[in-house]
């Protein structure tokens, strides 16, 4: 049940940003700032952060730089000023893991993830940039319900041997559909079918990878040191939200990798 509430978050965000696709730029970046927001609430605690707060922090200020970098670029690719970010962010990134100390434990573990969210992050950006290439945006809502199908296939109680595939048949499929039967002739049925079956590969590969981080045995280390029966349950609570937040907010952010370079290639 609880692998549910990713697909939830999913979808208001996918929601958002269809919907806004339609009623203006500046709503589009509001609804893209929501997954910058969702992964750098839960991505401290899916990676089991020493410094959660420290931690979501960068990643907000660094996504929001992002978007507002790109939203402000007029001129191709329109995201000249991710390379600076994503530099700064590596340095704030290596410094903050200084302040812990040098003999501090687990300190590739945590850089590698701080590194990994920054890169998610950064990568919402590329939704902005992606409204911003002159022509149709079809390839948008096509990605978005692709993303959304993709998610719920992952979500159903079945091994990942059998939703993996499932995920990608589906956001295939449901892209082929949408491209003749709604956006024809705006993009090509190959253009959709392809786009389906990337969104579809990206979400199967997030689920596999970053479901085996959710059940890594750090997540469970601030759960022993609680020696409080109420507290334990409440930390789990609160963590088991924040870690689907993240699972549903990341393919999304990613996902606007694959349709800004379809993007690119189309203009």
């Amino acid at each position: 049940m609880i692998r549910w509430i990713r697909v939830a978050v999913a979808l208001v965000l996918v929601l958002a940003l269809s919907a806004s696709v339609y009623w203006g730029y500046t709503l589009f970046l509001l609804a893209t700032g929501l997954i910058v927001f969702g992964v750098a609430y839960g991505w401290p605690r899916l990676t089991d952060s020493p410094q959660p707060r420290a931690t979501s922090i960068m990643l907000a200020l660094f996504g929001i730089g992002g978007l507002y970098a790109a939203w402000h670029d007029s001129t191709a690719p329109y995201l000249d000023w991710l390379p600076v970010l994503a530099g700064l962010g590596l340095l704030w990134t290596f410094v903050q893991n200084l302040t812990r100390g040098i003999g501090a434990s687990y300190a590739v573990a945590n850089v590698s993830a701080q590194v990994s969210g920054l890169v998610i992050v950064l990568s919402a950006s590329t939704w902005v940039a992606a409204i911003t290439i002159p022509g149709d945006k079809e390839a948008i809502v096509i990605g978005l319900a692709s993303l959304i199908v993709a998610q719920c296939m992952t979500a159903l109680p079945w091994p990942a041997i059998y939703t993996s595939p499932l995920a990608i048949v589906m956001s295939t499929a449901v892209a082929g559909i949408l491209s003749v039967l709604v956006f024809a002739p705006a993009l090509s049925l190959a253009s959709a079918l392809s786009l389906g079956v990337v969104m579809g590969l990206l979400v199967a590969a997030v689920d596999r990878m970053l479901g085996l981080v959710a059940y890594a045995k750090f997540q469970a280390a601030n759960l022993e040191a609680s020696q409080n029966i109420e507290v334990k349950k409440n930390v789990e609570k609160a963590r088991s939200f924040a870690v689907q937040l993240a699972l549903g907010a990341a393919p999304i952010a990613l996902g606007g990798v694959v349709v800004y370079a379809l993007e690119r290639l189309a203009s």
